[in-house]
C-alpha cells in the first residue's frame, strides 16, 4: 500500500514537468465563415434550387392566377351575371386553398433539405478540421470562442482543403 501511494506521488509530482515541456497546440476554427464561405455549401444551395425551382415556379403560377382572378372580380364583379361571379369567387376559394396547401408542403420539404444539406456540409467540416488537427499536431481544436488570435485561427486552411475537396469531386453529394 505504502509502495502504491509513493509511486502515484512521484507520478503526480512528475506529471506538470512532462506537460510543460510540451506546448499545446490550439487551432480556432470560425463554424459560421466556413459554412457562409465553404465551397460545399454553395453546391448545396446550387442543388436546393435545381431541386426546388420548378415547384417554387408552380407556387409563383398559382399565385399569380389568383390575383389575376380577384383583380377581374374586383374589377368586373359588378357588371358580371351572379351565376357567374360566384362561379369565379369558387374558382379564387380553390385556387387560395391550393396555394395555401402548395406553399406549406413546398415549405416543409426545403426545410428537411436543408436540414440534410446542413448535417452532410457539417459532418464534411468536422472530418476536414480532424484531418488537419491530425495533420498538424493540434492538441485542441475549437469552433465557438469569444475571442481567437489570427495566430490560431485555421479557418483558411479549413475552406481551402473544402475547396480542394469539392474541386475533386470527393465532396458528399444527394
Amino acid at each position: 500500500m505504502k509502495l502504491l501511494l509513493r509511486c502515484s506521488l512521484f507520478v503526480l509530482a512528475v506529471m506538470p514537468l512532462y506537460a510543460a515541456a510540451q506546448p499545446l497546440k490550439i487551432g480556432y476554427v470560425n463554424g459560421a465563415r466556413v459554412e457562409g464561405e465553404s465551397a460545399l455549401t454553395k453546391a448545396a444551395i446550387e442543388q436546393m434550387k435545381k431541386e426546388f425551382g420548378a415547384r417554387q415556379q408552380q407556387l409563383q403560377d398559382l399565385q399569380n392566377q389568383g390575383s389575376a382572378l380577384q383583380n377581374e372580380l374586383e374589377k368586373d364583379g359588378q357588371k358580371m351575371a351572379p351565376a357567374e361571379r360566384q362561379t369565379k369567387e369558387k374558382r379564387l376559394a380553390v385556387l387560395a386553398q391550393q396555394f395555401e396547401q402548395q406553399q406549406r408542403s413546398y415549405a416543409e420539404d426545403v426545410d428537411v433539405r436543408q436540414r440534410e444539406f446542413r448535417a452532410q456540409v457539417i459532418s464534411e467540416i468536422n472530418t476536414i478540421i480532424k484531418s488537419i488537427a491530425e495533420a498538424g499536431k493540434f492538441d485542441l481544436i475549437v469552433q465557438q470562442a469569444i475571442y481567437s488570435s489570427t495566430q490560431i485561427d485555421i479557418t483558411d486552411q479549413v475552406l481551402k482543403e473544402m475547396a480542394k475537396r469539392a474541386g475533386a469531386g470527393t465532396a458528399p453529394a444527394k
